[in-house]
């Protein structure tokens, strides 16, 4: 039973800390919701230490994750995959419960704070038997910074450096049975940008042309002499984030056998970025049609809040009992407008009159989960739960009743042979939209030598429609018509609903782990059959949501970690995946068919540290069907640990070698350095 805390990753990589590196037992709880160690999971479970974090020189969840050898991020660092699987298929959940924002996900990793995070376990594989809808491709937990047994202790980081400016703290306490705590986080990032031609179009009898191209009189004519054939931008490749956060909680123990908790939280984030965009109205018409214009820079402004507020207890009325339950509201407010900069151009009174892309949403969550655990001996465990959810949402994008989601599982967790140890289970899940799933599971570890431990497992998955996919009828900064599967729109030839369903996944994993005193060696073999994928299909005027494919994803993933001195640490990740459309005969499009990764640490004295980290994205297939080219990137970075009383000092530089990586990936900074400290107190 074992689990790796290893030395010098950098930016909250996986890899190695040395004064512990050693092999030892991690419990984590997200493969079985029960205690197991890393090594007793039957499918593969990674875990980012409370070191690793503090002491990388993130600001948020996305950087964090980005140096993981087994994880990737896109260089906007909005979207991340694992095993190939889409940032849709991967549930992300916060001290076990439901992130609840975009149906997109596309802006949780960059407003989550790393100063808030004690460690991240992360589920590798279909996981539905425990977590239901939206776990296909795995679950991402994030465990917050919890009260210590001390009276009162905490920490203040604070860092800066070419593009962003980030404050963390985190104050907890104990009071005889009352424990507290509290944590804040401010980020301000400017965007990269870099400059980029707009090659201006008009819409004119179906065909592109450029305004100096345009013939006719009325609206014609204005775009002919205002518009520019082409305009020159700073085009942002992320965007300007300022992001405040606040939370904590409160917990008290009643007796030895039951606890109870309120926690609470509150997010602002303000973001921009300008942009060309696909497609833009003008303000002329031309038989009584808006006139579109295409490439027209554009500039999208997000303000969003959310508060999340739950309570619960922990009831363990005998040592083979254990009842928790947990309740949670969350609500989110977005606030989205695009304008362009062009407005007069195109015809408008003022850059508020240009206003387009609107997105007036509050969503609303509310969520009462259940769990059971019985361990009715040493070899013998049982774990059942239900969980129902209520979605509330008023939108400027669609219009919908409220949603519910109901979920019940049982778990059972056996040894039968002293080196064999098996877990399975099944779970129903059933939707007010007429969804019903059952997902089965079973997995299954072997202790073959005494330093050698074979797993393998088997396990369904699936993926409900969203409220985006189902009913969404707006359009996108982009400028596009985006259309769910039961909205009619014959103004654009949309004349009849989908039967959208949800999609599901099998995954199939074999690997072994096997370690010496002072090397570990981690093999995953896997396969994924998706049926009915949900995709996003374009036609002439507008985008819909449908269920087109059959998919595949196969592969394996292997690390190293070896100590090659007392001093200088190693660790080697490489991953290959074969991702198909089984149904188009082609690539599956934004899955890399290679990672690998390199983590150095030395150690030269026993407070200094220098680190760096190498990572490898290989080629991709894009939207288009075009090819998308690899890119490495290599952060490097110091610690000098107690230079001060209770205070670290770090410096590093992100992409130091200022590689670029393919445009359609979105761009990196170049040589982004930093500064900051750490005082725990």
């Amino acid at each position: 039973m074992i689990r790796r805390v290893f030395l010098g990753s950098v930016m909250a990589s996986v890899a190695l800390c040395a004064s512990d590196v050693q092999v030892l037992d991690e419990i984590v709880t997200i493969g079985t919701k029960s205690e197991k160690s890393v090594s007793e999971q039957t499918t593969k479970v990674e875990v980012i230490t409370q070191e690793a974090i503090e002491n990388s020189g993130a600001s948020n969840l996305s950087e964090v994750l980005n140096a993981t050898p087994w994880l990737y991020v896109a260089p906007s660092g909005k979207s991340i995959s694992i095993r190939g699987m889409g940032h849709a298929d991967t549930l992300l959940l916060i001290d076990g419960k439901r992130v609840n924002g975009e149906f997109s996900k596309t802006y949780e990793l960059e407003r989550i704070p790393s100063g808030m995070i004690e460690r991240i376990e992360v589920l590798k594989g279909s996981s539905s038997l425990l977590y239901g809808s939206d776990a296909m491709g795995g679950v991402i937990n994030i465990i917050t910074k919890k009260p210590t047994k001390e009276d009162v202790s905490g920490n203040v980081q604070v860092m800066g450096g070419k593009d962003k400016e980030s404050v963390d703290t985190f104050v907890s306490g104990r009071a005889d049975k009352l424990s507290y705590s509290f944590y804040a986080n401010y980020l301000n990032r400017d965007a990269y940008s870099k400059s980029k031609t707009a090659d201006v179009k008009v819409m004119q009898a179906g065909i592109e042309k450029s305004p100096s191209a345009l013939i006719g009189a009325g609206g014609w004519a204005s775009l002919r002499s205002n518009l520019a054939n082409s305009y020159t931008i700073s085009n942002n490749y992320t965007d300007n984030l300022e992001t405040k956060t606040v939370g904590g909680s409160l917990a008290y123990e009643f007796s030895d056998f039951f606890r109870a908790y309120i926690e609470a939280s509150y997010l602002e984030e303000k973001k921009d970025g300008l942009y060309i965009s696909d497609s833009y109205a003008t303000n002329y018409k031309n038989g009584g049609n808006t006139i579109m214009a295409k490439y027209i820079p554009a500039h999208q402004y997000d303000d969003n809040q959310r508060f999340n507020i739950a309570t619960g207890f922990d009831y363990t009325p005998s040592d083979a009992l254990h009842v928790k339950y947990n309740l949670a509201y969350s609500r989110y407010e977005k606030d989205r407008k695009v304008y362009t900069p062009l407005w007069s151009e195109l015809g408008y009174a003022s850059i508020e009159a240009s206003k387009s892309s609107l997105n007036v949403s509050t969503l609303e969550y509310l969520t009462n989960d259940a769990q059971l655990t019985w361990t009715l001996d040493q070899n013998n465990r049982i774990v059942t739960g239900a969980e129902h959810r209520i979605h509330d949402v008023s939108s400027t994008a669609y219009d919908v009743d409220d949603r519910t989601y109901t979920g019940a599982f049982i778990q059972h967790e056996m040894t039968p042979l002293k080196k064999l140890h098996l877990v399975y289970g099944v779970r129903y899940d059933t939707t007010s939209t007429d969804e019903e799933e059952t997902s089965l599971s079973v997995g299954a570890t072997y202790d073959l030598l005494e330093r050698l431990k074979l797993r393998a497992s088997y396990a369904q998955g699936f993926r409900s429609p969203d409220d985006r996919e189902l009913y969404v009828n707006q359009t996108n900064p982009n400028g596009k018509k985006i259309l769910g599967a039961t909205v009619i729109d014959t103004s654009v030839g949309k004349s009849s609903q989908y039967d959208l369903k949800s999609e599901t996944s099998e995954t199939f994993e074999v690997g072994f782990l096997t370690h010496g005193d002072a090397w570990m060696f981690d093999v995953a073999a896997f396969k994924t059959n998706i049926d009915d994928r949900i995709s996003q299909v374009a036609y002439s005027n507008y985008t819909t949501f449908e269920n087109i494919s059959d998919s595949e994803i196969k592969g394996i993933e292997a690390t190293f970690d070896v100590g090659l001195h007392e001093t200088l640490w190693l660790q080697l990740g490489y991953n290959i995946q074969d991702a198909q459309n089984k149904t188009a005969h082609t690539k599956l499009t934004d899955v890399p068919r290679r990672m690998a990764s390199v983590s150095l640490s030395y150690t030269p004295i026993h407070n200094l540290e220098f680190r760096s980290t190498t990572k490898y994205i290989g080629e991709q297939e894009g939207l288009e069907g075009e090819d998308v080219g690899g890119f490495s990137v290599t952060n490097v970075k110091v610690i000098a640990r107690e230079l001060f009383k209770n205070t670290d000092v770090f410096a590093g530089v992100d992409n130091v070698f200022e590689k670029r990586t393919p445009e359609y990936l979105g761009l990196l900074p170049e040589f982004a350095y930093y500064v900051g400290f750490n005082y725990k107190f």
